[in-house]
């Protein structure tokens, strides 16, 4: 009789299956960069895909003439202006401040908040995990959803959710996003220039040539991806349940 391998007991998620999808990102951009052309096919297939946008992104600029306020009003509107491109239905703004101040535990509680409101089947976010991550607002925001998705099924989490009215959800999948360790490749070579026009509206994030920069590595990263796969572009991501995310020592190799 064959041994099964750890790995194998607790089988993937299957993200196209997912039919609502809460996309969790740091900053306005960040859905876009990690998972547009990903977040674009879903919806095309019918999925409901709703944005949760932590931070203002009032400092996301090196132009000292504009104020936190000013640029943050800016980046909403060109936020709004590209999800709409990708089909996003939904739009939800948590403003907490931009710049590595966000502190974990009451991020946490927003989007398990979030989660038992939205009720989704699926979160995407991007990988806490990655190494040299430097910007500690992906780094809070990827965890804080990870462990918001192992938590948000349970009612003593929270419990002042319930007593405004909110049930417990429980989440099915999260597709992590700019992960080292992909385990999940989506052909999204038909949605890709879908991806491309939606990171062009957010034009105070790529002053000068700063965009034909990132869409050339994203668009090398795409075809790296998709290599033997049979099709020609893909993101990559690494999906996992809950469980996966809890005392689970094959994760990393699953």
């Amino acid at each position: 009789m064959t041994q099964p391998k750890v790995k194998d007991l607790l089988p993937i998620p299957e993200l196209m299956e997912m039919r609502r999808v809460l996309c969790v990102q740091a900053h306005p951009d960040d859905g876009e960069i990690g998972a547009g052309a990903t977040v674009a096919k879903l919806t095309r297939a019918g999925a409901d895909v709703i944005y949760l946008t932590i931070t203002d992104g009032g400092v996301g600029t090196e132009d000292v003439s504009i104020t936190p306020a000013e640029l943050a009003r800016i980046r909403r509107g060109e936020g709004e202006e590209a999800a709409g491109l990708l089909g996003v239905n939904e739009m939800i703004w948590l403003d907490f401040p931009d710049g590595s101040c966000l502190e974990l535990a009451p991020v946490r509680e927003r989007i398990i908040k979030a989660i038992r409101e939205v009720r989704p089947k699926a979160i995407m976010v991007m990988d806490p995990w990655l190494p040299y991550e430097a910007h500690s607002d992906h780094r809070i925001t990827g965890l804080a959803a990870a462990e918001a998705a192992m938590l948000s099924a349970f009612p003593h989490v929270c419990p002042q959710h319930l007593a405004e009215g909110l049930e417990t959800h429980p989440i099915e999948a999260v597709a992590f996003y700019g992960t080292s360790r992909p385990n999940t490749f989506i052909d999204v070579t038909e949605t890709w220039p879908l991806k491309m026009e939606a990171l062009s509206k957010h034009k105070s994030q790529f002053p000068g040539g700063s965009l034909e920069m990132i869409g050339a590595y994203l668009t090398a990263k795409a075809y790296e991806h998709a290599a033997g796969k049979g099709f020609e572009m893909a993101e990559a991501f690494k999906v996992l349940t809950p469980t996966h995310l809890h005392f689970f020592e094959d994760a990393w190799q699953c």
